[in-house]
């Protein structure tokens, strides 16, 4: 009877499961290491690039800015020259209103002529503004203060602009002319930027010049100490409503505005990111399959492995008990020899002739189980000649009349007039017998059980395609469940008193002629195929010289 694995092969089954599986894990994670790893510097790279990208155009917009501005003081500054000393408009007159032309103007919101009270002189359109209001500005002080062009916020929280410039007389100022400026104008950047990015201009108290519909993140109370500390480390993460963006900001040349461009840093690693996740879901589909193909493959090689542990650990054992089996047989024939010869010299009269029958039988049993054990360990070689299947199964069936079972089976064969093969008639016969007398004994053995009342066994011989094939069958009603799988194993059996060889002998005798046996549950019973090669099938590599004594047939 096959016994588990012992613990040592059990230990180190699981010790090489457990180092399969280690090593395909670091394999997987070496092979997902390396995306990521790709992923990671490919994200610094793009992110790098981005903010390189965002300082560098951000530097264009705001040279732009600051050229159109400066554009626009030295017109303004043009047409202040010409102005009177006593601020009348003089030859400046025609100028001025060039400037406010609705088509080609630059300042189409609005000129105005003031002087160092805040009073309106001349203006286009037409301004009521009152001279206190004006002169309360910061801007308009501030040019008081110091005579130069300026650039600021009509009015706190304005987005109107204006672009002033002094109006000076021998060292003297005598007012300004202010040019009205807003987004609607066509200044560069007041149109939508490159796809993701988004500018603001605004002065320092956060009034926003540029765009006319600014981004949600420029109309915070805060914008402007954030433009503070962008100034000074150039660029940083802003956090907004929004999210969080990455915002760049720079002085316009020649003036006092600040130019901001800010953009999702998130919408530029998109494109790598989906790449990546592209990369993972092959990388974990090849993963997948080459954990399926090699557990596959490493399951047939761990069952080879086992299978061939298996068969090694059958041929010792056949080696240990064939050579006690041999010294048992060896004693058990001398002392039934002698027994053999002493029933020989009784002459059983009408009274005695059942018991010298059974006796006789019994010791002609115990002679062929020790013969059996004797050839057990010692298997012969095969010798194939032309032998007539159905002559040598019916030889087969004659043979197995004599048994006590006999009498009690009901025998049937079903035989052709002829079915020629090539094998060793002694190992055919042996088979043969083992299973015929297999069944007849369980048929009986199920009739004393009572489970039935006519114990059958069949015999088919046929020919299916070129094979030969014959079809032992019993209504025994079989094995118990779940014992198919161990039929055929040395030393194994079902019955009480069985030794456990007849069925593993068989298939070593079938299987020696390249053939096969097997084993199918029929409604009440078994049947066992033999199926032999063709007459002209290549012999076994194991097929040698003729046996020197035929094995014995013994039942299971």
């Amino acid at each position: 009877m096959a016994s588990p694995p012992p613990p040592d092969l059990r230990t180190s089954e699981r010790q090489f499961t457990r180092s399969v599986l280690a090593g395909l894990c670091l394999l997987g994670l070496v092979a997902v290491a390396g995306p990521l790893l790709s992923y990671r510097g490919d994200v610094l790279e793009m992110r790098e690039q981005f903010r390189s990208r965002l300082e560098r155009e951000g530097r264009v917009y705001a040279e732009a800015l600051g050229l159109h501005i400066q554009l626009l003081k030295s017109e303004l500054s043009r047409v202040a020259m010409g102005v009177g000393p006593e601020l009348q408009e003089g030859r400046a007159i025609e100028d001025m209103q060039d400037l406010t032309a609705p088509d080609i103007g630059l300042f189409r919101q609005g000129l105005l002529l003031l002087d160092v009270s805040g009073t309106v002189r001349w203006s286009e359109p037409l301004s009521r503004i009152p001279s206190d209001v004006l002169r309360g500005r910061e801007w308009f002080q501030r040019i008081l203060q110091h005579p130069a062009p300026v650039v600021d916020a009509l009015e706190p929280g304005s987005s109107t602009f204006v672009v002033a410039v002094p109006v000076v007389r021998e060292r003297r100022t005598l007012g300004m002319l202010v040019g009205l400026i807003d987004a609607s104008t066509g200044l560069p950047g007041s149109r939508s930027l490159s796809r993701h990015l988004e500018l603001a201009v605004l002065n320092r108290e956060g009034d926003i010049f540029l765009p006319s519909r600014p981004p949600p993140w420029a109309t915070t109370p805060s914008l402007a100490r954030k433009v503070d500390a962008l100034l000074a480390r150039g660029g940083q993460e802003v956090e907004t409503a929004q999210g969080t963006l990455f915002a760049w900001a720079t002085v316009v040349p020649g003036t006092e505005l600040r130019l901001v461009l800010a953009a999702d840093e998130t919408t530029t690693v998109a494109a790598i990111r989906e790449r990546l996740l592209a990369q993972l879901l092959v990388l974990a589909g090849l993963q997948v399959g080459t954990l399926l193909l090699f557990s596959l493959h490493w399951r047939r090689v761990y069952r080879l492995f086992l299978e061939m542990e298996r068969r090694a650990a059958e041929k010792e054992t056949m080696a240990a008990l064939g050579s006690a089996a041999g010294l048992i047989a060896h004693e058990v024939k001398n002392s039934l020899n002698g027994l053999k010869v002493a029933t020989g010299m009784l002459t059983p009269g009408e009274e005695q002739a059942f018991a010298v029958r059974a006796l006789r039988g019994q010791i002609d049993r115990l002679a062929h189980l020790a013969t059996s054990l004797l050839h057990f360990g010692n298997p012969p070689r095969v010798q194939r000649i032309p032998v007539d299947l159905p002559h040598l199964v019916r030889e087969v069936l004659e043979g197995l009349r004599v048994l006590p079972e006999a009498e009690e089976v009901h025998l049937t064969a079903h035989l052709p007039e002829a079915l020629d093969i090539q094998g060793d008639p002694l190992l055919l016969a042996t088979a043969l017998d083992n299973l015929v007398r297999n069944a007849m004994e369980a048929a009986v053995a199920a009739k004393d059980l009572g489970r039935l009342t006519t114990p059958e066994v069949s015999v088919r011989v046929r020919q299916e395609e070129d094979h030969a094939v014959v079809d032992v069958e019993d209504n025994a009603g079989g094995p118990p469940e779940g014992f198919e799988a161990r039929l055929f194993e040395p030393f194994v059996t079902s019955k009480p008193k069985g030794v456990g060889l007849g069925l593993s002998m068989t298939r070593r005798a079938v299987e020696q002629q390249g053939g096969r046996v097997s084993f199918t549950r029929i409604p009440g019973g078994s049947r066992f195929t033999v199926i032999l090669p063709p007459p002209d099938a290549a012999p076994p590599a194991d097929s040698q010289e003729p046996p020197h004594e035929r094995p014995p047939a013994l039942h299971r």
